[in-house]
């Protein structure tokens, strides 16, 4: 009997050492306390209150469901243990387990109750509960199918139409996107190619080649553009990044290639929309979780690059921008695939004007992809289950 109540009254948590990704370090920080961390083991760190923990458990699964297909934690689909993703030290969530000694009460709190009611928590696992879902994918890896459904429904026919039910689903939480850019902040935008080339005479012998940037309106959006992620053809926006590097790798430039960079500042606060919201404002429930699914879909759907040849993928993208103006939205902030930076989208170009002291011309040595293989095959064998898009 001593026994157990003396595993009843052991707590354990995690600590904000142990903590890798931002969101899990806020909300340890918001309730914290001295106590045990089951990763590390430690009995005198600084842990999320084990009195107050279900926050940051509901969280944690959010960020499993992020970052992890269901089959690759879930023994009924070939899967390991939940605590065996973060031996791998790669992984963005936590530190992997230093000493398992609080392995069972660790595993215990970030998986009990398995199954919380649809609108009071979040699950890792699937089960049967609508009824057509039978494995999680990872949000980072999948879409939503309400999406996928208007996705596959658009064509340029009924764009108007299925705006509205674009409006419909992002009314429950689009204000939760609001974000300001500051009147005065700079921005940038490059362009593949230069004005001119000089060669700059020297004192003594030889010299050098000096070579002029794009500035003012030749860096400045097109009066007549083609299809982009948020604007369709002829609808001029102006698209920025948040660091030179992120406006110069946003426009694929080739080795070989000069690309001039200048500087855009804001001209007035901007009301924009922010599709990288921090998870923890949507890791409360499952009803919640399916709004940040949706939303970092569309993250992904603008960060993602496509070929000239297949517009029609920018289509729902494009529907989007649309809606968010009607709601009076100055423009849309999304991840760049490319760089650390963000990328912006304003919706009326004069809400921004070029400034001096930022342009530079780059020349381009060399670009590389990190293209690790990955498992594959020719024919699905036996036991092979396909996964939905």
């Amino acid at each position: 009997m001593t026994q157990i109540l003396i595993e009843e009254d052991l707590k354990v948590s995690i600590c904000i050492g142990c903590a890798r990704h931002p969101s899990l370090k806020r909300i340890i920080e918001g309730d914290s306390t001295i106590g045990i961390c089951g990763f590390c083991g430690r009995k005198d760190v600084m842990v999320r209150n084990p009195d107050n923990s279900e926050p940051m458990v509901m969280l944690f699964r959010a960020l499993v469901r992020l970052h992890w297909d269901e089959f690759e934690y879930n023994s009924h689909w070939g899967g390991g243990r939940l605590l065996d993703l973060f031996s791998d030290d790669n992984n963005l969530v936590v530190k992997p387990i230093a000493k398992d000694e609080y392995w069972d009460e660790l595993d215990h709190l970030l998986q009990e109750p398995t199954y919380p009611d649809w609108d009071k928590g979040v699950s890792i696992y699937a089960g049967f509960h609508d009824g057509h879902r039978m494995m999680n994918r990872a949000i980072s890896r999948s879409q939503p199918r309400k999406i996928g459904e208007l996705r596959n429904r658009l064509d340029k026919s009924n764009f108007t139409a299925i705006g509205v039910e674009l409006d419909a689903i992002f009314a429950l939480f689009v204000d939760e996107l609001d974000f300001v850019i500051p009147k005065g902040e700079t921005w940038f935008r490059a362009r593949t190619g230069i004005e001119s080339s000089f060669h700059r005479i020297s004192e003594g012998f030889g010299g050098e080649l000096v070579h002029k940037p794009y500035i003012g309106a030749d860096i400045g959006p097109s009066p007549h553009p083609g299809h982009g992620r948020l604007n369709r053809e002829g609808l001029p926006v102006l698209y920025l990044g948040s660091i030179p590097y992120t406006a110069l790798a946003e426009i694929r430039p080739h080795p070989g290639h000069y690309v001039s960079v200048g500087g855009f500042s804001i001209l007035k606060d901007l009301k924009v929309a922010d599709f990288d919201p921090d998870i923890s404002l949507f890791s409360q429930n499952e009803d919640r979780l399916e709004m940040y699914e949706i939303v970092h879909t569309f993250d992904r759907l603008m960060s993602t690059p496509v070929t000239p040849d297949d517009a029609v993928s920018y289509l729902i993208t494009q529907l989007l921008a649309e809606v968010l103006k009607a709601r009076g939205y100055d423009g849309v902030q999304f991840r760049s695939s490319v760089s650390d930076g963000h990328n912006l989208c304003i919706f009326d170009a004069s809400d921004a004007a070029f400034v001096d002291g930022h342009s530079a011309v780059k020349y381009i040595e060399k670009v590389s992809y990190d293209a690790p293989e990955v498992p594959s095959l020719a024919t699905p064998r036996r036991g092979d289950y396909k996964l939905g898009k």
